[in-house]
């Protein structure tokens, strides 16, 4: 019994120094491109968005209002890698297009660095697209909508990137953004030569609905106010909603039609 315990007391004290040692152990230079976290900072995207997405036939909003509550993107180039020159290149990058809680400026900003291949890809030849999804918070998943589904809004912008002028008042204002949706960002520049771009945009193609893509003039997107209230349709007037309508001579009939593009598969009745 004696030595069972000895044993036990062995195992315990070499899983104290142990974890001791993990604990004094230096860190990741990784680490610096984490997010800083503080107790006020929220998990989730915290911007206001006043009343959800905007009706799928106001396209131009649509496509303000995925772009203000985005933080990332996914962007396309035209890579310059040998055994893919030319080919389509993907890539994820940070981005924003206003601080956190402020008002939609409607132009996205990001950060590049050389060391990255968007970036390399991008100094032979600037044109880009970039994808938005209103399911990059899982707004879609959470109601049951496939993120492939038409219903489930996506925008594709195609334009230029453009570097912005340092110490010009865009400049400031670009940087507070990113540095507002993306803390980590203040460490990119010291380390790995990050420089401020934005988006000049030259075409935007808003999928909000079944149909086909939809296409919002520059003027548009930039009229469209995301930060308006936007109406949510109710059950009636939603196209994909059932329509109950009671037998007015038959109180035990009822008849529930669905349009043919609705997602709705199933009905459950319980008399």
């Amino acid at each position: 019994m004696l030595r069972v315990c000895g044993i036990l007391l062995a195992c315990l004290l070499i899983l104290t120094v142990f974890g001791a040692i993990e604990s004094r152990s230096p860190p990741d230079s990784s680490m610096v491109f984490l997010p800083a976290r503080d107790g006020n900072q929220l998990d989730s995207n915290d911007i206001e968005e006043r009343g959800g997405p905007p009706p799928h036939t106001e396209h131009a909003k649509m496509a303000r209002y995925l772009v203000h509550k985005a933080e990332w993107v996914s962007m396309g180039s035209l890579s310059t890698v040998d055994a893919i020159k030319g080919y389509p290149m993907v890539n994820i990058i940070a981005a924003a297009d206003s601080a956190r809680g402020e008002k939609s400026s409607g132009t996205l900003y990001f950060y590049l660095t050389m060391l990255d291949y968007t970036a390399q890809d991008l100094s032979k030849d600037n044109r880009l697209t970039i994808l938005l999804s209103m399911d990059q918070d899982l707004e879609c998943s959470k109601q049951g909508i496939d993120p492939m589904e038409p219903t489930c809004a996506r925008i594709m912008i195609s334009g230029r990137a453009v570097k912005v002028v340092e110490g010009s008042d865009e400049y400031q204002f670009g940087t507070n953004a990113m540095f507002s949706r993306h803390p980590a960002a203040k460490h990119w520049l010291d380390t790995h030569n990050f420089f401020l771009c934005k988006l000049d945009i030259i075409q935007i193609a808003v999928l909000d609905y079944y149909g086909g893509p939809h296409y919002v003039t520059v003027e548009e997107y930039m009229k469209a106010d995301p930060d308006s209230t936007s109406l949510t349709l109710s059950p009636r007037e939603d196209p994909f909603a059932p329509e109950v309508r009671k037998h007015s001579d038959d109180e035990r009939t009822i008849t529930v039609k669905i349009n043919k593009n609705s997602p709705v598969r199933h009905i459950n009745l319980e008399v």
